[in-house]
C-alpha cells in the first residue's frame, strides 16, 4: 500500500443551501481507507456541523458517515485506489430528516450520494463532490 502523501488535501464537504449561512461550506478531512468518518449535526455545542440557529434542529439530529473502502480495479495493482460511500441517519430527532423531495422523514440509515440535498430542521444541506488535490 502507498503512503498517504501529504501534498494532497483530501475532503468531504457539506453546503448550506438555505438558512442563514447558505451557501456556507464546512470541509471535513477524508477518512484514510478502512476507517469510517462520523460527522453529527444538531444545535449541541459539541456537534461537526453546529446549527444552534435553527430551533426546529435537536441538540443531536443526525449523522453523516464516510467511509473509505478499497476501489476494485482490475487494471491496476494499486491498493492505494480508495472509493468514499456515505450514508446518513436521523439520531431520533424530534422533527425528522429529510431527503430531498420525500415527503416522508428517513427512517433508517440510507445511503447518500454526493450532489444530494437534505434537510435538518428547516435548513437544507448538500452533500458535496469529496475533493483530492494538490497544495
Amino acid at each position: 500500500m502507498t503512503p498517504y502523501n501529504p501534498k494532497f488535501k483530501r475532503e468531504v464537504s457539506v453546503t448550506y443551501m438555505s438558512g442563514p449561512l447558505d451557501g456556507k461550506k464546512l470541509n471535513f478531512e477524508q477518512p484514510t481507507l478502512g476507517d469510517e468518518k462520523i460527522i453529527t449535526i444538531g444545535r449541541r455545542d459539541g456537534c461537526d456541523i453546529h446549527m444552534s440557529f435553527d430551533s426546529q434542529v435537536s441538540r443531536i439530529h443526525a449523522r453523516l458517515g464516510c467511509v473509505s473502502v478499497a476501489a476494485d480495479d482490475d487494471d491496476t495493482n494499486d491498493d492505494s485506489i480508495s472509493a468514499l460511500s456515505f450514508w446518513l441517519e436521523d439520531s431520533g430527532s424530534r422533527n425528522g430528516t429529510f431527503i430531498e423531495k420525500h415527503e416522508n422523514p428517513l427512517e433508517s440509515r440510507i445511503s447518500l450520494r454526493p450532489g444530494t440535498l437534505f434537510r435538518i430542521g428547516r435548513t437544507w444541506m448538500r452533500l458535496d463532490i469529496p475533493l483530492s488535490y494538490g497544495d
